[in-house]
């Protein structure tokens, strides 16, 4: 049986990638969340600023730089949303700081380990979000727990298959 929790930081492995792969990555991410759903109406359940997130936090263990980078994708979401400024950005930088947390104390290349993560963290944005717009700016909005838990497992099967292809560009620091 493999084992999903390091024993120690050092253990951990450190990744480099191409300079320009995750400058090219934020910016694919943002243009299909922006444009996909106007072709492909179903889209409107992917977040693919997320997964981005989630990837950057569990491959460089740093919660301050997955804060970053949670904070700026989701800024730059709202931005390109009907959202109020601000609500994906908070939810992204909470989930950035805590999957980084966490993906230093496990392995998380192991596919299952991914697909539960993805799961959890999209389930854990949309309350975020959905908070946010109901208790603060009452918004009315009902939550839908059948669409959502689908629309989680359908991000988490996409998200295991994108963190595969990511992989293929990082090589040992």
């Amino acid at each position: 049986m493999p084992q999903i929790f390091s024993t120690s930081r050092a253990e951990a492995a450190v990744f480099r990638f191409p300079p320009l792969f995750y400058p090219i990555l934020v910016v694919v991410a943002l243009v299909c969340q922006a444009y996909l759903p106007v072709v492909i109406h179903a889209a409107v359940y992917l977040d693919l600023p997320l997964m981005v997130v989630i990837y950057w936090a569990v491959i460089t263990r740093n919660p301050a730089s997955a804060s970053l980078v949670g904070a700026v994708l989701g800024l730059a979401e709202d931005s390109l949303a009907h959202l109020a400024l601000g609500v994906n950005g908070i939810a992204k930088t909470l989930i950035g700081y805590l999957d980084a947390s966490l993906g230093a104390r496990m392995d998380a290349d192991h596919i299952g380990i991914r697909w539960m993560l993805v799961l959890v963290c999209y389930l854990a944005n949309r309350a975020i979000v959905l908070g946010f717009e109901r208790f603060l700016l009452g918004t009315p909005l009902p939550f839908q727990a059948g669409p959502t838990l689908i629309a989680a497992a359908v991000n988490a099967v996409l998200a295991v298959i994108l963190f595969q292809a990511f992989d293929r560009f990082r090589s040992w620091m």
